[in-house]
């Protein structure tokens, strides 16, 4: 892996390597002009130079030497004249004599040389000061006629100085560059390394709520999955619900299948404002089929159910393979709250309809195994499970249950005349009119073909009779059309048992009741019998009172 540094380093060495680049070439741009503005001076001096040779030849009464000097006076430099030979004509500083006499025959023949190179710079050895010169000539004379020549020199240590001054400043920068650079790259460094550890403290912050909230989503899901039952999911999650969305209300609404309706089942956050009931017509999240938000992009529009303008109001259906189970409602106070609250909310809804699905799926495969296709009844296997724990219950609290068994009179030939639409319809129409006549402690069940059974805890023999005469009555008073054809009347025979507190077994009560059904038969039907077992026996004016007679 790369180190962080390298890529703030790789930065500076680029950032010094073009500042130095660019300091040399300056550099050299500078001491190419001192150059160059060197020699135009020495130049100037020899054109000032042949000037004074020219002057002089006007005006002989004038030293030479003495213009010379006023030319070069506080130049710093040296103007000789020579001959073709090199014989030294005149010098500046008055020493031509002694020159002439100092200098070799050879030396000032190459001087005198110099002359073809007019106005060209050179450097030469000054044996008497044996120091380098720089030096330049120009020839008095025209090109076609020998003449003398001026020669401006002065110590090449001027300009190397002058080379050396700048060279100096040069580095002087480059160090100030140097320093600035690194001065900026440390104080850089440091915020690039605060802003590192801020961003890795607010990313490791974020990376552990994130994974407190999928941790607390996996629980949910897991609780929920758990659940046998609605209420029971519901109360599983509404703590849940407000840790993960918190500074918000919410409640959950769930569709009745049978009433079209949806109804609240679970709230958090305080008392839900919202109504209980509404139709699936007025929540915009069911009509799209995804989430609402009542304000987005400047606009503003309320759920029916929900109407409050002082919040805002985020709705997320809670779907399951495409089919809407009900709704989830959220309440917030502050608008970027709700928009930073949205993923969470639709991850939770998500959660919430697959555990909502799964439960009833569950439902729905339980009730298919203890309830009747054709009744919607209990089966016999529920009514077995349900009796053993009556049973319990009866025998530890010394309470009486009794069981009603019923039977539709003369089923057979009504089947016959009628067919099995009409027998299956009678079927149902019975036990509807059962369920509607009992309590909801009692539990009605389909023993098979037309008998049902009835149930009914904490109900003694005299309580129990009166009920099932009660059902005979009410399911002889019925009319019954099948198919736009009458069917007749329909009439029920009912056989009690009862056992109050004893250890008996299903088998006892069961056949206790059928055995009194079967005495309601040969009795005539249409009437209610009661089980030889029970004592005391009931006085016979009561039984006499509680038979009905066929209408």
């Amino acid at each position: 892996m790369f180190n962080s540094r390298v890529f703030l380093y790789f930065p500076m060495a680029a950032m010094i390597v073009m500042m130095s680049v660019a300091l040399l070439i300056v550099s050299l741009l500078y001491e190419h002009r001192l150059h160059s503005d060197s020699e135009a001076r020495l130049n100037h001096l020899a054109q000032l130079g042949v000037s004074m040779i020219r002057h002089h030849q006007q005006q002989p009464e004038e030293s030479l030497d003495g213009l010379l000097a006023q030319v070069v006076d506080g130049s710093g430099s040296r103007m000789l004249v020579l001959d073709s030979l090199g014989q030294i004509l005149a010098d500046s500083q008055g020493e031509a004599e002694d020159l002439g006499g100092r200098f070799s025959l050879e030396e000032r023949q190459r001087l005198g040389q110099g002359a073809e190179l007019d106005g060209v710079g050179r450097y030469r050895l000054d044996s008497l000061r044996q120091q380098q010169m720089h030096y330049v000539t120009a020839r008095a004379g025209s090109a076609d006629l020998a003449g003398p020549v001026v020669l401006v020199s002065e110590p090449s240590a001027r300009l190397d100085n002058l080379v050396l001054v700048l060279r100096f400043r040069v580095l002087l920068v480059w160090a100030s560059c140097l320093v600035a650079i690194a001065l900026f790259s440390i104080v850089f460094g440091r915020w690039m390394r605060r802003q590192t550890a801020a961003e890795t403290e607010t990313l490791e912050v974020t990376v552990v709520a994130r994974t407190r909230e999928l941790t607390m989503l996996q629980r949910l899901g897991s609780l929920m999955s758990a659940c046998t039952s609605v209420s029971g999911a519901c109360h599983v999650l509404e703590p849940i619900a407000s840790q993960l969305l918190p500074g918000t209300s919410g409640a959950i609404a769930l569709l009745k299948v049978p009433k079209g309706k949806l109804e609240l089942v679970a709230s958090w956050g305080g008392p839900w404002i919202g109504r209980d009931r509404f139709g699936a017509d007025e929540c915009w999240a069911l009509l799209k089929g995804h989430a609402h938000l009542s304000r987005e992009e400047g606009l503003e529009i309320h759920c029916e159910h929900y109407r409050d303008d002082r919040s805002c109001q985020l709705c997320i259906p809670l779907l399951a393979q495409g089919e809407a189970l009900g709704v989830l409602q959220l309440s917030f106070l502050d608008e970027a709250l709700m928009l930073d609250s949205r993923p969470m909310a639709e991850s939770f809804a998500e959660q919430v309809g697959l555990a909502l699905a799964n439960i009833r799926l569950r439902d729905n495969l339980r009730q298919q195994a203890i309830r009747d296709p054709l009744t919607g009844l209990f089966n016999r296997r529920h009514m077995i499970e349900f009796l053993e724990n009556q049973l319990a219950l009866s025998a530890r609290q010394y309470a009486p249950l009794s069981i009603l068994m019923l039977d539709i009179d003369h089923f057979k030939h009504f089947n016959d005349t009628f067919g099995h639409d009409a027998g299956d319809f009678v079927i149902k129409l019975v036990a509807e009119e059962i369920s509607n006549q009992v309590r909801k402690s009692d539990l009605v069940c389909r023993y098979g073909g037309e008998e049902l059974v009835v149930i009914c805890p904490d109900t003694e023999v005299v309580g129990a009779r009166e009920l099932a005469g009660k059902i005979i009555a009410a399911v002889a008073a019925m009319e019954y059309k099948h198919a736009g054809q009458s069917l007749g009347q329909v009439t029920l025979s009912a056989g009690v048992s009862c056992t109050m507190g004893a250890k008996g077994t299903i088998e006892a009560l069961m056949k206790d009741a059928d055995d009194a059904l079967y005495k309601a038969k040969q009795g005539g039907r249409n009437r209610v019998e009661l089980a030889t077992a029970l004592e005391p026996p009931l006085p016979e004016a009561v039984l006499k009172s509680e038979t009905v007679e066929p209408g």
